[in-house]
């Protein structure tokens, strides 16, 4: 007999998130339908193989509805799409996200070089 308070995992929760996280809902939501804190259903991801394979079936499964919820509204116009945009980002980062990066590089992608730094001060009225 182990020590300390018991987890409260069942094996039945792999069905449920996967069924939870499909309607589009978080797994902090799925937490909180099943009564557990977030840090609950974290640890049984890092406990449970069988549970962290279906969270990842279920988070898959919501970024399809968050997805299908993009194109009904592309399609009729009718729905927020701030809201949609957002959902997706935060469930699919991979895919959705703006992210813009700027490499600076020297001939042949070297470092940049830098030959002389001045300071400069400008009078403003003679500009």
């Amino acid at each position: 007999m182990t020590a300390g308070r018991p987890t409260g995992y069942d094996s039945s929760h792999c069905e449920g998130v996967i069924k939870f996280l499909a309607d589009g809902y978080s797994l902090a939501a799925f937490a909180g339908s099943i009564g557990v804190s977030r840090s609950t259903v974290y640890r049984w991801i890092d406990e449970y193989e069988e549970f962290r394979d279906a969270v990842k079936v279920g988070q898959a499964g919501s970024v399809l509805w968050w997805e299908k919820a993009n194109r009904a509204l592309a399609l009729s116009g009718q729905g927020n799409a701030t809201a949609i945009v957002f959902g997706l980002k935060n469930r699919a980062a991979d895919e959705w996200r703006d992210v813009k990066t700027t490499e600076l590089s020297g001939p042949n992608g070297a470092p940049v070089t830098i030959a002389e730094i001045q300071r400069v001060i400008v009078d403003p009225r003679e500009v």
